[in-house]
């Protein structure tokens, strides 16, 4: 099976609802914008298609966009522990998982061990970035972390009236109604790292108030030390039995049996980008990348999304599943004091869209300044 850039390319900035909703993904690659070192924004600018106009937000929902078409990268958009209850227990793979070796946590191995390798082509790197953009989102949706009702899909609910699922309540329904009702940051800062950095999108207000309250604010020092921390040790990864991974050549040299090693394959078989209507600097950057050096032996690896994971997931226990709800019970409000209300209190959605953004850009940050 080979992979058509030019069939797939289109689909770049296609709008899309999966995941976090195509406004979340959007919101999560903004903010990592905002933290992108101005050498790396320039390297990225290199690696993105002309359409995307050198933002990350144009290709966040992209891996939505072939999803269909591909579906052997389905499974690369979560992650099942065995056993995961919430709402009445909680599991982060104590007991296993239904999808150890293709997961999400797996797949942001990959596409960051890809964009690592200094001998994969702009080509091959800008479909990796893609898919790091978007994995990384989806991370930190914390549904994405369990498989109850295929995490919450089939859990039904009212939302503001409407009947809809919990999985799609927390894709799309709280950050819309957030961003409908959000009353500030409705006109331009006077910082020009933030606003050169927005889309001029419906959401750019909730963006300043998350960048600006939160990640600049309440959360400055957590966001810059705490948020980014990974285990000295190494960072496992979901496999039965678990199994650690600590620096980049370890994971070069983990032949990590996910689909997404496949999907690199195909990768490989692209057509060569001049004939895919790529530009001459695409082409040059792609011949300066083939010559560097290959990973060392102690880069250290610039992600560990196990251990990132295993915060989150707890969030589907202490905020997102009502507690002892039952399906065969009739269908609950969700716009309450009692659920909303502690999320919006807690400013649970925001904390988790400035998590995923500010880790991609740390992520992103650590490769490109290192020369991949």
């Amino acid at each position: 099976m080979r992979l058509s850039l030019a069939a797939i390319l289109p689909l770049a900035i296609l709008p899309q609802v999966w995941a976090w909703g195509a406004a979340g993904h959007e919101i999560v690659a903004t903010i990592a914008q905002v933290h992108l070192h101005p050498d790396v924004r320039e390297r990225l600018c290199g690696i993105l298609p002309k359409e995307a106009q050198c933002r990350l937000a144009s290709v966040a929902a992209w891996a939505d966009g072939v999803r269909g078409r591909y579906r052997e990268t389905g499974p690369m958009h979560y992650v099942n522990p065995i056993d995961d209850v919430p709402g009445e227990h909680c599991m982060f793979g104590e007991h296993g998982w239904t999808n150890d070796k293709v997961n999400v946590i797996t797949a942001i191995g990959n596409t960051t061990k890809i964009l690592m390798d200094p001998h994969k082509t702009v080509t091959q790197k800008d479909i990796a970035l893609r898919f790091l953009v978007h994995f990384v989102g989806d991370l930190h949706q914390p549904l994405h972390l369990t498989g109850r009702m295929r995490g919450g899909n089939d859990a039904i609910f009212n939302f503001e009236g409407r009947r809809r699922s919990l999985h799609s309540v927390w894709d799309s329904g709280i950050i819309t109604k957030n961003i409908r009702e959000l009353r500030n940051y409705t006109r331009p800062t006077h910082n020009r790292q933030l606003e050169s950095a927005l889309v001029g999108a419906i959401f750019d207000p909730y963006v300043r108030f998350i960048v600006s309250e939160g990640i600049w604010g309440w959360w400055r020092n957590a966001s810059s030390h705490e948020w980014l921390e990974c285990p000295a040790a190494g960072d496992p990864y979901p496999h039965n039995p678990p199994g650690r991974m600590t620096n980049a050549l370890q994971w070069a040299k983990g032949s990590l049996p996910a689909p997404i090693a496949a999907f690199a394959e195909y990768l490989v078989d692209i057509a060569d980008p001049a004939t895919e209507g790529f530009d001459s600097q695409t082409i040059k950057l792609a011949a300066l990348a083939s010559g560097q050096a290959p990973l060392d032996e102690d880069q250290d690896f610039p992600a560990c999304p196990y251990t990132w994971a295993k915060q989150i997931h707890p969030i589907n226990c202490a905020y997102a599943w009502p507690p002892h709800w039952d399906p065969r019970n009739p269908v609950v409000e969700l716009d309450t004091p009692e659920y909303l209300g502690k999320i919006g209190d807690d400013k649970v959605v925001e904390m988790m869209l400035a998590k995923g953004g500010i880790r991609l850009a740390a992520i992103l940050n650590a490769i490109f300044l290192d020369g991949a």
